[in-house]
């Protein structure tokens, strides 16, 4: 077998073989590029508002929630809203109590048993608390079911984000308003 390929087709083939400038900065900068891309991706991955006790990822969530409002209904003190056509909580009147109906009436998937009860609420306590200032008020320290908040040495609010469930307890007993509920940063 002879084979007809002469000096020419190779040096045509070897020009195509070769990296041009503009080439390999692509070549080096496309993974940068793509992490950039992914880690803007992963921000979608985080709870923007706080959703029912039991809730699934994020991802899953958006997806599996189609606006039913079956858990709202089923919701026995009314903290389920619906907002742009997704469940979340609304802690401003009345506290969670983890009754677990919004999960069991919840056929779509959204909101599963396998999940632990929590909102991903927690509590951020101002510096206007008069806890702080002295001890006459531990409203919230008294009433958190999972003793989640308790005041230290130095009469500072301290809260333990592992035991803490968002429920909103803390928020809806403090009669001055110093305590608000903001999402868990993962």
């Amino acid at each position: 077998m002879s084979d007809s390929r002469d000096s020419g087709y190779y040096r045509v083939w070897m020009s195509s073989r070769t990296v041009s400038r503009r080439g390999l900065f692509r070549g080096l900068f496309a993974p940068g590029q793509r992490a950039i891309q992914i880690s803007l991706e992963e921000d979608s991955l985080h709870r923007q508002v706080a959703r029912p006790p039991q809730a699934v990822a994020e991802p899953l969530f958006m997806q599996a929630c189609d606006g039913c409002g079956a858990c709202r209904d089923a919701c026995p003190v009314g903290v389920i809203a619906l907002d742009n056509g997704k469940a979340q909580m609304n802690i401003e009147f009345a506290e969670c109590d983890f009754c677990g109906k919004c999960t069991e009436i919840c056929h779509r998937g959204a909101l599963n048993l396998t999940q632990p009860m929590d909102t991903g609420l927690r509590p951020v306590i101002s510096d206007q608390c008069l806890g702080r200032m002295d001890d006459l008020c531990r409203m919230c320290e008294i009433t958190c079911p999972r003793t989640a908040i308790f005041f230290n040495q130095q009469n500072q609010p301290v809260v333990d984000n592992m035991l803490c469930n968002g429920c909103g307890k803390c928020k809806l007993v403090c009669y001055h308003g110093d305590i608000n509920l903001s999402l868990m940063q993962v």
